[in-house]
């Protein structure tokens, strides 16, 4: 999942908040899986699969407080976003 349609999931700071936390849980469960992986093949794309997630994961905690003040002052999380 791309961090714009994490964010756009976004209403309340508990959203956010549960939002990293699926994230993580995520990254987590596809590092599990690549782990399980037979051929180096399929462990090289399932890595692919973890770092995207764990970037996800990262931009997520980044603009944590900046979505927060953007609820807080009425805006969409998505407006912290640089299109």
């Amino acid at each position: 999942m791309d961090i714009r349609s994490r964010i756009e999931k976004i209403k309340t700071p508990e959203d956010a908040e549960k939002q990293i936390t699926l994230a993580k849980q995520y990254a987590m469960r596809l590092r599990a899986e690549a782990k399980k992986q037979k051929t180096l093949a399929e462990k090289i794309a399932y890595q692919e699969k973890v770092k995207l997630a764990e970037r996800v994961m990262r931009e997520m905690r980044r603009l944590i407080w900046n979505i927060e003040d953007a609820l807080k002052a009425g805006l969409p999380a998505t407006s912290v976003l640089k299109d």
